[in-house]
């Protein structure tokens, strides 16, 4: 009997072995990622590198990308404001960076010629971010925006906005990252760089594939395998993958994410749109919270405030919605309601801005017009404003900052007699 004993008590034993020898290798992990340098919090992304520049190639569009010494992707302006100058620094994502587009096509470009008289010169300071959303975006213009001594603040909100803010937020947006819970906080204590790079690893955000040595399809089949995904829901997306499309993602010449979201968030634009969830329930809610303070932020340093919805061409374009658009092939939800009517994610908006008493603009019914007549106002594949979408949205912004009297250097005598482009006097800045 005692002999029989004895296994059974070397099972507790070996356990307490097994465990112990875990929590050493996991502090010696920590130990090595620690004096190589890797961080304890998920690093924010404020800027652009400053003073940098790249030829960018897409299969739809090639640009040169620059930026200024703050990060931005806009040129050199002294930090004090000469006289009769009135600057407005411009918020949001890839949108209003102007991904593939030009310097001087952009909508913030085409408004600050259009507000340029020999009195007033209106600068428009693009300080968008691609690849972000509002928390991001707005801690850019909280740290680098006000540094500008910008008189207004114009902020483009793009309907992903709502799928790319996070469902846990911090009781104060700006002062940290989220607030841990559950076993989040022992593991974050102990071994905060594991955790770390384990919280990057699990991430589903955007997914921007340059290298040519990225293999997109390992890659996302990995981050699917830590989200719990089934084999099956990846052979089923492998399989449906264009083939150009992930030669050109792997060559750096085509955006990864617009083919991941199938896979690793397909409910993306339908979070974003319809709202229809608990999950994106509090992605709005923690959106809204982020947008009032940097509103209640801007107030208190005396900007003039409004806001622009920016809608996804899933909502204007019927061509969008064709079966060989890249984000319905490899499995994103896209609804054909979105094309007419007032979407669930207009709907707030318009509620929101208005209980926060700020001018507000929805550009939605402004692009299913000019839809009509101007078919081509998106790359067809990326998905992003053409020359001729950043046309139609200048035009609708400095129609409705005019006639509105949003900013108080606009005036009906700004708008008589012009056209974009004609403007030829130089701008002093």
């Amino acid at each position: 009997m005692d002999e029989q004993q004895k296994p059974t008590k070397k099972i507790p034993l070996n356990c307490s072995l097994v465990l112990l020898s875990a929590t050493i290798s996991l502090f010696f992990f920590e130990y090595l990622l620690d004096i190589t340098g890797y961080p304890t919090e998920v690093p924010e992304r404020i800027t652009h590198p400053a003073n940098y520049e790249e030829f960018r190639q897409n299969l739809e569009f090639q640009y040169v990308f620059k930026t200024n010494s703050r990060g931005l992707r806009y040129r050199e302006i002294p930090k004090e404001k000469p006289p009769g100058t009135y600057r407005v620094f411009v918020s949001g994502d890839s949108f209003t960076e102007g991904l593939g587009v030009e310097d001087g096509q952009r909508f913030t470009d085409l408004l600050e010629r259009q507000f340029h008289s020999s009195d007033t010169n209106a600068l428009f300071i693009n300080g968008g971010l691609t690849g972000t959303g509002p928390l991001q975006y707005g801690k850019l213009f909280l740290d680098v925006g006000l540094s500008y001594k910008p008189d207004a603040l114009l902020i483009c909100v793009f309907v992903n906005d709502v799928a790319n803010t996070p469902e846990n937020l911090s009781p104060m947006p700006f002062g940290g990252p989220p607030p841990l819970s559950g076993l989040q906080r022992p593991i974050h204590a102990f071994w905060p760089r594991i955790y770390t790079q384990l919280k990057l690893l699990s991430s589903h955000g955007e997914v921007e594939l340059k290298t040519s040595t990225t293999n997109f399809i390992q890659t996302i089949s990995e981050q699917a395998r830590m989200k719990k995904i089934s084999e099956t829901q990846i052979d089923e997306w492998k399989k449906s993958l264009p083939q150009d499309l992930v030669d050109a993602i792997d060559h750096g010449t085509f955006t990864g994410s617009i083919l991941s979201y199938g896979l690793l968030y397909p409910e993306y634009w339908v979070d974003s749109i319809d709202i229809s969830n608990a999950r994106a329930e509090k992605k709005w809610n923690n959106m809204t919270i982020v947008l009032t303070d940097i509103i209640e932020r801007a107030k208190r340093n005396e900007l003039e405030t409004s806001v622009v919805l920016i809608p996804s061409y899933f909502q204007y374009d019927p061509r969008s919605h064709g079966e060989s658009n890249p984000w319905i092939v490899s499995g994103t939800v896209i609804r054909d309601q979105w094309l007419s009517g007032e979407t669930e994610i207009q709907r707030r908006m318009r509620l929101w801005a208005s209980s926060e008493n700020v001018s507000y603009l929805d550009l939605t019914p402004v692009f299913r017009e000019a839809v009509k007549s101007h078919p081509n106002l998106n790359w067809v594949l990326d998905g992003h404003w053409n020359m001729s979408g950043h046309r139609v949205a200048a035009d609708a912004i400095a129609s409705w900052l005019d006639q509105q009297q949003v900013f108080s250097f606009s005036s009906n005598k700004a708008l008589t007699n012009q056209k974009y482009g004609l403007r030829t006097s130089r701008i002093q800045y």
